[in-house]
């Protein structure tokens, strides 16, 4: 049958060879060869017919296809499989066909790993790389900052119940990826309202804290004045016709409401300014060949500003960046180096290493058992001290992240000595110190960095915080601990559970977790399962408190697990076999590239990936020098015109 089959596919492939494009046919050729047998008109498996394959409506269907494949998923084990080169060939086809089309999700939080990792570190024919011109809204972080700045107040928006965030800047981006994207965040109108309310906070403060000494500075000069909070603000001067506005606004606010009402409005309308919201960036001057266009001095200041500062650019910044071109990139990397040692810059590393670990998940993670002496923030705060030091040493800070046994462990309260430390809230009990494997006797009452067991911890992936973050209040989650190791150290990618899916372990309580993770070796769950379980295993080393263990259930804990078709026998040889990859080296280089850029990368993006790994090797591992590398690469200085609206069916 597969004969008339492929002779009928064949048939209709001529008939249209004169209008369909290269990719097309070479899908069309795929299929035949690797999928009709199963996926045809005569046999529809799963109820997926191939037969007319690159003109289906349905859209979710490609992208399956494109994902079994990637996965190596299909075709089955028992099937003929294409070769390495069919199967990159066909990938790449359909990504082209996709996108051609409109539906590119390589543009989308999440989907970043779908870029082909070999093209992204092989050198290309031509540079240029470039980022799409935008306008994006500050984060929420963001804007906190630039508000206890205009305000001088700062524990401004701080709730010391919740830590609550103002509610008018709603960040939302799919869970494992970066908060900051600049392709997802925008006003609607409730937005929108809920600003106007936050920004009655930030004007009474303002006018609270500061506005006497702007009124006496500018000996009540109503233009000085203007101007000043206008530049203040706004962290940019005023034009003639903006001051003139502003002008008018207050004089006719003056007349009809009265002095203390027009001062409101006036710092209101500041506030409210387009630029005091939202980061422009969409290039100035003439277009170079392709069609690149540098940032102009005012958005390179902003552009830079935030990704070296939270509360963005700082006047100094702003006025180097306006006496030369950005094309000096040696004497850009001079201005911008001392950024790079300030608490700011530490204080962005750090948010980084939030993001791309996740570990501050563990302080949303309840556990019934000993909850009165469970305190995960405090197993954060100790994990920032480690991530911190490796920042600050600034040297192979990927592999000293991955492996370093020395440990920040708070002192303990109750201890084991002469005298009993009054410090309450900064140190811990001794049920805290037993997720470190702390004997109690060798805690002392002040906090201090432990050298850990060399076959029990070895950085941040065996740290108690990090292990909690990927537990829940009964059990490990060792599955979501392999999809991390998939998507955030080897760059692979697991598509969610299909709704039908039934995702729930056994319930019996005599049972591993091993032992009931059986269930994903059904048919309908292995095929991703076997990608990210294996990675995660090894983590069953530590238990739900994410102390080290050799028993589970009366049983002995076995570990071992599987990396790139190797067997690892637990946990500190696995970490270690990480640290030592190019691969997972690369994949993070990538990782920094979207927290710094607000964007995926894409092919073009290439250099700027290939001249990071170059920095980053020969100054032994710095992450700042190549941070510096990437703020001062084409992608993060050039912009071009925005790509077409992906289709909002995706």
């Amino acid at each position: 049958m597969r004969w008339f089959v492929c002779l009928a596919v064949a048939t209709a492939m001529s008939a249209v060879a004169s209008t369909a494009s290269s990719e097309e046919v070479a899908i069309t050729a795929y299929i035949t060869k690797y999928c009709l047998d199963c996926h045809g008109p005569d046999t529809t498996e799963g109820d997926v017919d191939l037969t007319d394959f690159y003109r289906s409506a349905e859209i979710q269907l490609l992208f399956r296809a494109y994902d079994q494949t990637a996965l190596h998923n299909m075709p089955p084990e028992f099937s003929d499989q294409p070769s390495s080169q069919e199967r990159a060939k066909f990938m790449r086809s359909l990504d082209s066909f996709l996108k051609a089309n409109g539906h590119d999700r390589t543009r989308k939080p999440g989907y970043g790993n779908l870029v082909d990792h070999a093209v992204l570190f092989s050198e290309p024919a031509v540079r240029k790389a470039a980022t799409p011109a935008r306008i994006w809204r500050l984060d929420v972080d963001s804007f906190i900052a630039r508000a206890r700045q205009i305000t001088s107040h700062e524990l401004l928006f701080l709730d010391n119940r919740n830590n609550a965030k103002p509610v008018s800047f709603p960040y939302q981006t799919p869970d494992h990826t970066f908060l900051d994207f600049a392709g997802v965040h925008g006003f609607d109108s409730s937005t929108t309202e809920m600003l106007l309310l936050e920004s009655e906070t930030i004007v009474d403060e303002f006018i609270k804290r500061r506005w006497n000494r702007y009124v006496k500075s500018s000996h009540r000069d109503q233009k000085k004045l203007w101007a000043t909070i206008f530049s203040e603000i706004t962290g940019q001067p005023a034009d003639p016709e903006q001051l003139q506005a502003l002008l008018d606004l207050h004089a006719r606010s003056e007349r009809d409401l009265g002095e203390a009402a027009a001062n409101r409005l006036t710092v209101k309308a500041i506030l409210l300014r387009p630029n005091v919201l939202f980061r422009f960036e969409l290039g100035a001057g003439e277009a170079d060949k392709f069609g690149r266009r540098y940032l102009s001095p005012t958005e390179a200041a902003v552009t830079l500003g935030y990704a070296v500062d939270v509360a963005g650019p700082d006047a100094d910044l702003t006025a180097a960046l306006e006496q030369f071109d950005l094309n000096d990139r040696e004497r850009l990397r001079s201005t911008l180096r001392p950024y790079l040692e300030r608490d700011a810059m530490r204080s962005r590393l750090l948010r980084f290493a939030h993001e791309y670990f996740e570990y501050p998940r563990a302080i949303e993670v309840f556990k019934d058992k000993d909850k009165n002496d469970y305190h995960p923030n405090r197993l954060v705060e100790d994990a920032d001290k480690f991530i911190v030091e490796i920042l600050d040493e600034d040297r192979d800070v990927l592999r000293q992240w991955l492996t370093s046994r020395r440990f920040y462990v708070r002192g303990m309260f109750n201890y084991y000595g002469a005298k009993i430390s009054p410090i309450r809230k900064q140190n811990g009990y001794k049920d805290y110190h037993r997720n470190f494997n702390l004997a109690p006797e060798s805690v002392e009452k002040h906090p201090r960095w432990y050298e850990m067991p060399a076959n029990e911890r070895a950085g941040i992936l065996t740290h108690p915080a990090w292990l909690l973050a990927f537990s829940d209040n009964e059990k490990n989650q060792a599955i979501q601990r392999g999809r991390w190791v998939t998507t955030k150290l080897l760059g692979g990618m697991i598509p969610d559970a299909p709704v039908e899916v039934d995702a729930r372990l056994p319930a019996d309580e005599s049972m591993t977790l091993r032992e009931k993770m059986h269930v994903t070796r059904a048919q309908e769950c292995i095929h991703c399962h076997r990608h990210m379980d294996p990675l995660g295993l090894p983590f069953e080393q530590f238990d739900l408190f994410g102390q080290f263990r050799t028993q589970e259930k009366a049983k002995p804990v076995v570990t071992t697990g599987e990396l790139w078709g190797q067997e690892v026998t637990g946990p500190i040889p696995y970490v270690t076999a990480l640290a030592d990859s190019r691969q997972v080296k690369q994949v993070f280089l990538r990782h920094v590239f979207r927290f710094f850029t607000g964007r995926n990368e894409t092919i073009d993006d290439a250099p700027t990936l290939i001249d990071m790994e170059t920095t980053y090797d020969q100054t032994e591992g710095s992450l700042k020098e190549t941070v510096l590398t990437l703020l001062t690469s084409d992608s993060f200085l050039y912009r071009t015109d925005a790509p077409s609206t992906v289709k909002s069916h995706e």
